[in-house]
């Protein structure tokens, strides 16, 4: 019923989703050899439920690489100290100065966007805005070049390992290395941003071992480039297709949140998560066992018509915050925030600097299956 890396289920995976969960929210893949959750509720359920479903499958005696060992993949209470860390540090960093660095970057780079023939938005702009951003937070030089990229891009890769196991080994190396360089940054690092503001927080927080906080700032660095670039991508890919989605923007005038929240559930970039179970535990009128691994479609639960009604339509008056796009509980998404003041920035530039894109070629979407993004974004822009 469903083959996440088939060409038709890259190209658009939400009908697929559908028919999953109309046969069985909590369906059992031979394929994945896991339980595929594809309900609102049933995906809620496990998230935030970290006594029996588990983010660190060491829980369940599997071993897990050095380098996968972040806050993203340890589990309460051990992913307490380091959470708690970053948290404090996060709530230290001035939000007004970033928005509107944020603002100056998203207008910079859709000026520069040549206007005769066509251009790939995701070089153009959604890749250099998200990697300027995130590196302006960190308080460090953008690590910009094909080897930076090729790593981003392994780890992406890597999240597919299960249905691919020779993506795992570059992946872990591009870890590895990633960590390296937040090592030698938290070294020598400047005097502001979120590496020193983490710093300062360590010296009361000093439970925290150093290759564990070197892997959580690579997966801070990794998501905001990665995740926060892809959505860029996504949601330019309507715009560029979509008459609708820029009357919406037009007219949503200085309040862009709400459609900013919608855009985020339909083509936010993470389609699953994964969890182990570690207690035995009734779910959707079955039983999983412990050691049984199972498959959040996160983009499926934010389509789930049992609570969005038309879940297909963007519609700026539904209740913010309810999707999962950005998980929930323990380890929900530590630079939602972030994420979404990008995505915000260069919904306002489009019309402060009277942008506008057509499509020239349908959207190229890369071959990923856990975090969807586009290859190519070919457009004129108007």
């Amino acid at each position: 019923m469903y083959d996440p890396l088939a060409a038709d289920v890259i190209a658009d995976p939400y009908p697929f989703y559908q028919r999953l969960r109309e046969h069985d929210p909590v369906y059992w893949h031979g394929q994945l050899d896991s339980w595929v959750l594809t309900g609102y509720e049933e995906c809620r359920q496990v998230l935030g439920d970290t006594g029996h479903f588990g983010s660190d499958f060491r829980r369940c005696g599997v071993d897990i690489p050095a380098a996968q060992l972040s806050v993203q993949s340890l589990d309460p209470p051990e992913h307490g100290a380091i959470r708690h860390l970053l948290v404090s540090a996060l709530r230290a960093q001035p939000a007004q100065a970033a928005e509107r660095r944020l603002t100056a970057t998203a207008e910079a780079l859709l000026a520069a966007l040549p206007r005769d023939g066509a251009v790939d938005l995701i070089p153009g702009l959604a890749r250099p805005v998200a990697l300027r951003a995130v590196a302006e937070f960190l308080g460090v030089a953008p690590p910009a070049g094909p080897v930076f990229e090729e790593m981003s891009n392994a780890i992406v890769r890597s999240m597919d390992a299960g249905l691919e196991p020779e993506r795992a080994g570059p992946g872990n190396q591009a870890r590895a290395a990633l960590a390296h360089l937040l090592t030698q940054w938290l070294a020598e690092p400047a005097a502001e941003g979120y590496l020193a503001a983490v710093l300062r927080a360590r010296q009361s927080a000093d439970d925290v071992p150093p290759e564990v906080l070197a892997n959580s700032l690579r997966a801070v660095l990794h998501a905001g480039y990665e995740s926060v670039s892809r959505l860029l991508g996504n949601v330019l890919a309507r715009i560029a297709t979509s008459e609708d989605t820029a009357r919406m923007i037009g007219a949503a005038g200085g309040d862009l949140a709400p459609l900013a929240d919608e855009l985020i559930r339909l083509d936010g970039p993470v389609q699953a998560d994964a969890r182990v179970c570690v207690r035995d535990r009734e779910l959707g009128g079955h039983t999983v066992r412990r050691g049984e691994v199972l498959v959040l479609m996160l983009a499926a639960a934010n389509r789930d018509p049992k609570v969005f009604v038309d879940p297909d339509v963007v519609d700026v008056t539904r209740r913010r915050g309810v999707h999962l796009a950005f998980g929930r509980g323990a380890h929900a998404c530590l630079g939602a925030a972030l994420g979404t003041q990008q995505l915000i920035a260069v919904l306002k530039a489009l019309p402060a600097t009277g942008t506008w894109f057509r499509g020239a070629e349908a959207p190229r979407y890369e071959r990923t299956a856990t975090l969807r993004g586009l290859a190519a974004l070919p457009v004129h822009v108007i």
